[in-house]
């Protein structure tokens, strides 16, 4: 995990003239975000729903020498935290196309024991819908590790704990302070919190702003207008403690994917 900066994958020519004007702490840089406003989440268990305790799997030596930076990584920044908890799933390593790994923890059997909220995460195409004929530049920021910029309940934490043995075959329990990925609530969860910051940005250039979870879409009328909502939109976010993806940003084109779709002025595929 780098703490360096990545350049932005693709933008518009004229960006290089307000790039400065964003603050910098907004782009992630292995540093996670931190939500500002936001208290801790309380998980809800189903009635007479208790502890699950599943054994961890065996993972082979290169995978848990792989998974060893991110976990410390985490521990250093308090995504995690030792714990002894009565709950435990395991984990598993999932080796990504750089040869590095990332950690997923099998949360099945906690989702089978937690409330299901109403999701309130909209469908892409009906989403979409509202982008008229009229946008002619757009701009896509993907906020970075979204979930974890989000606190749990320390009451609720224990929940999300699983079994780790580090390089030195010491054994120990960790458990998530933020919202868990494969957590089955963490994408309606994240998606309120971010929808009620999002509530307070000035939209003074009028453009168009969609949300779905963690990614963003400006759709504005004009070149000038785009580049001015994006520098607002990243100094807005960055603020509220977010970190964007620069490696993943598409800023004031004419063309740009978003959930899937390629979209640009009048068409959407």
């Amino acid at each position: 995990m780098t703490l360096a900066v990545e350049p932005s994958a693709m933008q518009a020519p004229e960006w290089s003239q307000w790039e400065d004007q964003v603050f910098p702490l907004v782009w992630a840089s292995g540093v996670p975000g931190k939500a500002a406003h936001h208290t801790p989440i309380k998980v809800q268990l189903l009635p007479g729903k208790g502890p699950v305790q599943i054994k961890q799997y065996p993972i082979k030596r290169e995978a848990r020498e792989g998974l060893q930076e991110t976990i410390d990584q985490f521990l250093k920044y308090g995504v995690l935290q030792e714990c002894q908890s009565a709950w435990n799933t395991p984990i598993l390593p999932v080796r990504k196309p750089n040869g590095t790994y990332r950690l997923v923890q099998d949360l099945r059997a906690v989702n089978e024991r937690v409330k299901t909220l109403h999701p309130l995460v909209p469908n892409p195409y009906t989403l979409l819908a509202s982008v008229g004929g009229q946008y002619t530049h757009f701009s896509v920021l993907d906020l970075k590790d979204a979930f974890f910029t989000i606190p749990v309940d320390i009451q609720s934490q224990e929940i999300f704990s699983f079994e780790w043995e580090d390089n030195n075959r010491v054994k120990k329990q960790l458990c998530w302070t933020v919202l868990a990925q494969g957590f089955k609530n963490s994408p309606t969860l994240f998606g309120q919190a971010l929808a009620r910051d999002l509530e307070e940005w000035d939209n003074e250039d009028k453009v168009l702003l969609l949300q779905y979870v963690d990614d963003l879409l400006i759709a504005a009328v004009g070149l000038t207008p785009c580049l001015k909502a994006t520098v607002s939109l990243l100094n807005f976010v960055g603020l509220q403690g977010y970190k964007v993806a620069r490696s993943k940003a598409q800023i004031a084109l004419t063309e740009v994917q978003y959930l899937g779709f390629h979209l640009r002025q009048g068409e959407r595929q």
